[in-house]
């Protein structure tokens, strides 16, 4: 069974009393294990679209499924990670990764021990009573990795994770996602407007037009992983995305 699939989703919003098109006739289906980046311009739906995925926004027209389900709204089964970190200030690292379990009606020593877990995997172990200003935006970032991980959800949804990091740290906390996805056996799909990091981190890349959001293209990366970024194989399909996205504007 797939871990999610859509099939004929548009989505409109309201301005002004009149209907603005922002998806049409999106058809994806993620596998099992499999990292799905979606990639394309600011404002073509990409971040749209992850919120159908995510059930936090549930107007829309045809089918969202995960793991044959219909999505009518947040889950568990569903780790969700933003941009911005979107820690509590007020709470420590391990209480921030906590407060994810106070629906799963665990007990405390449970909880205590997926909490200390997830922190591990992270690499946070030694920073789990610091509060979100002691971290630095790396450490915030994957402190936010480990609470969505935490209630081990059988996906994983990123809104641009690494978008405001800056370009060193952005490559090692891709290759941090990279070392817990083989870990886990999570399904990953990843919103970006990075072609780099499309490339290296994912199975296959989806490339959205703008105004409607529309899938002209699916291109698998069959390039062994590790993968080097400058090698042959993901220069030339970047040069290709380049190609495409180029063409649509």
């Amino acid at each position: 069974m797939s871990s999610l699939e859509l099939r004929g989703v548009a989505k409109d919003y309201s301005v002004d009393g009149v209907p603005v098109p922002v998806l049409r006739g999106i058809d994806l289906t993620v596998e099992e294990g499999e990292i799905v980046a979606i990639l394309g311009a600011s404002g073509c739906g990409k971040s749209t679209l992850l919120r159908l995925i995510a059930g936090l926004d549930r107007e829309h027209v045809g089918s969202v499924r995960a793991e044959g389900r219909e999505i009518t709204g947040p889950d568990t089964d569903r780790g969700l990670v933003f941009q911005d970190h979107r820690l509590f200030p007020w709470l420590t690292a391990e209480e921030n990764v906590d407060l994810a379990l106070d629906s799963l009606g665990l007990d405390a020593a449970t909880r205590r021990e997926l909490v200390r877990r997830h922190l591990d995997l992270v690499g946070l172990s030694d920073f789990a009573r610091a509060y979100p200003r002691q971290l630095s935006g790396g450490m915030a970032q994957r402190t936010a990795i480990a609470r969505a991980l935490v209630t081990e959800p059988r996906i994983i949804l990123m809104d641009e994770p690494f978008g405001a990091l800056d370009s060193f740290l952005r490559m090692r906390l891709q290759e941090e996602l990279l070392r817990i996805w083989e870990r886990r056996d999570v399904s990953i799909v990843i919103v970006t407007h990075d072609i780099e990091e499309a490339l290296f981190l994912a199975d296959r890349v989806v490339v959205l037009d703008s105004r409607p959001g529309r899938i002209v293209e699916t291109v698998s990366v069959d390039v062994p992983r590790p993968r080097d970024r400058n090698g042959t194989g993901l220069v030339e399909l970047k040069r290709h995305l380049l190609s495409i996205l180029g063409s649509r504007h």
